[in-house]
């Protein structure tokens, strides 16, 4: 038996305050916010991958607070009231990262956001809400005039002043500087085998380390862990085309109530989502390509925003979002020792952070 020796005991595997499964947004936020009022304490999050693994560094970069589409989508299942305290929220996440981490760090970019039709029919059911979201972001954070409609390469769009994009890579990047420098450590490559509500946690080919507290934060991976939590795991898929010279398309667009999601990245075009044209098949937490519909956004990419006969994809990738049945994140004590704060439902970018800054509050 590989046992561990008494100067390892005294040292590396000491107890810990609080241990964090999981080394994506919201693992990192909850330890940074922590140990800012906790800074005494013993932590530690742990990363499955070699880099953040799930959908923190494999998004589209868009910092957004929704289309009107997509809220009225939401409206059929949720109340009007949650949908106001989801913009809000996202609203705040936004200014949070920005203010935290620092605009240039992460490679912020204030483009403008917009809702994009493929018809003036699909335009004119979504268009009369202008002004009722207006009234909404006016209310709820003091924006005036968000919405308003326009054209851009002859289809209807309507547009979001407030939104922007991002580079993930660079935004983790800085997230773990900051925590690394607040003297908290992040073991990278260490697989969370099992834990226990007493504190227990065993490493897949590693030790057992010991916790006064473990927070879940895993996302689309925690039911791998806690299978009783309602998480839905989901797969999104993204492709970049080649340079380029003529891209009409600047800014964040989405489409069909949020499904379909596109920027531009320089003179490339990136395209994401449709994962409701097979959604039953989406519903996982294994990384690959859905050939139904990787084929449908190329199709959307030549047919719809018309880019040059001959445009390439020069890259493409899958990543995992954990969604709850309302798609409000789980923030909560799950029993003894243990917490959640997952679920985000495809809104890391926005309310990562601020659920990471709730999760260490409930920590206290």
């Amino acid at each position: 038996m590989n046992s561990s020796s008494f100067w390892e005991q005294d040292s590396f595997l000491r107890p810990y305050d609080l241990l964090i499964v999981g080394g994506g947004i919201v693992g990192l936020s909850t330890a940074l916010f922590y140990k800012r009022t906790h800074p005494n304490a013993r932590m530690a999050v742990l990363e499955r991958g070699f880099i953040p693994q799930g959908a923190s560094t494999r998004n589209a970069g868009f910092a957004c607070v929704g289309s009107i589409g997509e809220h009225l989508a939401d409206m059929e299942k949720e109340s009007e009231e949650n949908i106001r305290r989801r913009i809000k929220r996202r609203y705040n996440g936004l200014e949070l990262l920005k203010e935290t981490l620092g605009e240039e760090a992460i490679g912020y970019e204030h483009c403008g956001g917009y809702e994009f039709f493929k018809s003036q029919d699909e335009f004119d059911k979504v268009a009369p809400e202008i002004d009722r979201f207006n009234r909404w972001l006016q209310e709820l954070v003091g924006e005036e005039k968000v919405y308003e409609s326009h054209e851009i390469a002859g289809y209807p769009v309507i547009r979001n002043r407030l939104e922007g994009a991002l580079h993930p890579g660079r935004m983790m990047q800085q997230l773990a500087q900051a925590v690394s420098e607040a003297g908290i450590e992040i073991k990278w490559n260490s697989k969370v085998k099992e834990t226990t509500p007493q504190g227990r946690m065993l490493i897949e080919e590693g030790p057992t380390l010991n916790a006064h507290k473990i927070l879940f934060a895993a996302n689309g991976f925690v039911h791998r862990l806690l299978p009783e939590i309602d998480i839905e795991p989901t797969r999104g898929f993204v492709l970049v085309t080649n340079k380029q010279e003529e891209l009409p398309w600047k800014g964040i667009f989405h489409h069909d109530k949020g499904y379909i999601y596109f920027r531009n990245i320089g003179q490339r075009l990136l395209i994401g989502g449709a994962r409701n044209r097979d959604k039953e098949t989406e519903e996982t937490d294994q990384f690959g390509t859905n050939d139904k519909i990787k084929n449908y956004l190329v199709d959307f990419v030549s047919n719809i925003l018309q880019l040059p006969t001959g445009w390439q994809i020069e890259h493409e990738w899958s990543g995992i979002m954990g969604f709850t049945p309302t798609k409000t994140p789980l923030i909560e004590q799950v029993d003894q020792c243990r917490y959640i704060a997952a679920g985000l439902s495809g809104m890391g970018i926005a309310i990562g952070m601020e659920v990471g800054q709730t999760a260490a509050n409930k920590l206290q």
